[in-house]
């Protein structure tokens, strides 16, 4: 057995929920909190809509699906959870990635299996973990100019099934042998590209880490088998490693432990992690400028944000939600013409308004040096608009409502909860906020879940 290997199936077993920190459990709730909010705005996206359509009857005990009494497997139950949680692409964001994306998984199995409020909260604490120490390590390779490959070269799912294996195996209490089998077979079963996230976006970006948390399950029920796993997935041969360095080697992945959870940030805004701080930058330029009397704006950011959210045409032209909640250009112009961004921002009518679309066109976006230095500690912006009269107007945002020096705090959750819940849930919305608080302190947190059904 590798090293890394070794270690996280280590963490996974030696962890026990009373021994980890009560501000850890306490970050775990909110966050929890916030993802249902998003997973009750996703309720009918077309992830879900599939998911309804296609999933299994169960032989065994069924997946807890949220808001629905539908019965399905556990794998389906985690597909379908995810999808709902990451439509809005309003969840959380963690080192680059949206760890959320695996309470999918995890709600699906706590539920099947009756678990207690603080098991989640505790599976979803070293899931959190092992999400950012292996992200992190992926991440040293983005700037890593030696390497074959660096981390924009496949998708965030390698995590999500890697790290919700490890959380599904600490909550369940697997042995170290069945934890180190379903994290192995997890992160051996294939590495997503990020072609879901290139160009005019699908469907499948919504759902791409919904795939992944599916085989998180998959992989848990095999190693539950006794089916045997690769021993060397890291750091052997044709493992993790190798397919950035060409060759096999130690991957030093860090020490366990530290609750890298606590980093953990929200969004406040239903965008991409990197695009909330151009909404608050938009916010603060409508105040300064007349948009009829606009020639030019600049965006000066990050290497990251401008490869992945303004360097393709088609962030200038959306015609889908998926394009256009990943579209710097539309979501800062939406938030300079509107002075928000919702839910609505990307309805079909909105997408299609003449005067953006024409705005959006003088939109440009560059990389900042001093900002790609100070990169990912601080997410800023700073804007430069050039009005017709020649003169310039300047606002430089930065560390948006959410980041972990500007944390969102539990009223605020609340407020997000309203607002993604509320077409939905109607005068039930403050209901289901209340039971959803009792998740946390719950003996069986399925019992709660039922409660939370959307007729």
């Amino acid at each position: 057995m590798d090293v890394t290997l070794d270690n996280i199936a280590q963490f996974a077993t030696s962890t026990r929920p009373g021994k980890i920190p009560a501000d850890v459990l306490d970050k775990a709730d909110k966050i929890l909190l916030d993802s249902l909010a998003c997973a009750y705005a996703g309720l009918q996206s077309p992830g879900a809509k599939v998911a309804a359509a296609i999933t299994d009857i169960p032989r065994g005990t069924p997946g807890t699906v949220i808001g629905t009494h539908a019965e399905a497997t556990l794998d389906m139950a985690a597909f379908w959870n995810t999808c709902m949680i990451r439509y809005a692409d309003c969840n959380d964001s963690l080192t680059g990635g949206h760890p959320s994306d695996m309470f999918g998984p995890l709600i699906a199995v706590a539920g099947a299996h009756g678990l207690p409020g603080r098991t989640l909260l505790s599976g979803i604490a070293v899931a959190y973990e092992v999400f950012h120490l292996l992200i992190f390590k992926s991440r040293q390779y983005y700037k890593h100019k030696g390497a074959l490959v660096d981390n924009l070269s496949f998708d965030q799912g390698f995590y999500v099934a890697t790290s919700a294996a490890a959380g599904i195996a600490h909550m369940l209490q697997y042995d170290k042998a069945k934890t180190a089998a379903a994290v192995s077979l997890a992160a051996t079963s294939g590495l997503p590209l990020r072609a879901s996230r290139a160009g005019e976006l699908s469907h499948y970006k919504g759902v791409a880490t919904a795939v992944s948390s599916r085989a998180a399950v998959f992989a848990c029920q095999l190693a539950e088998s006794g089916l045997t796993a690769p021993s060397a997935p890291f750091e052997g041969r044709h493992g993790f490693i190798e397919i950035f360095e060409g060759k096999a080697g130690p991957m030093n992945l860090g020490p366990l432990g530290e609750w890298y959870i606590l980093r953990t940030a929200l969004k406040y805004f239903p965008a991409t992690a990197n695009c909330q701080v151009s909404i608050w930058t938009a916010r603060e330029m409508r105040a300064l400028v007349d948009v009829e009397q606009v020639r030019e704006i600049v965006l000066h950011t990050s290497r990251f944000l401008w490869h992945e959210s303004g360097s393709e045409p088609a962030k200038w032209a959306p015609t889908t939600h998926e394009t256009a909640d990943h579209s710097l250009p539309y979501i800062f112009t939406t938030a300079l013409v509107d002075g928000n961004i919702d839910l609505r921002s990307y309805d079909d009518d909105k997408l299609a308004r003449p005067h953006v679309l024409a705005l959006m066109q003088k939109v440009k976006v560059v990389v900042d040096p001093e900002i790609e230095a100070a990169y990912p500690a601080i997410l800023q912006i700073r804007a430069v608009a050039t009005l017709v009269d020649g003169t310039t107007r300047e606002v430089h945002c930065k560390n948006p409502k959410g980041v972990p020096l500007n944390p969102m705090n539990r009223d605020d959750i609340k407020i997000k909860f309203q607002q993604l819940a509320g077409p939905t849930l109607g005068d039930k919305t403050d209901k289901f906020w209340d039971l959803a608080c009792t998740l946390a302190d719950s003996a069986n947190i399925k019992t709660v879940f039922k409660q939370m059904v959307v007729e």
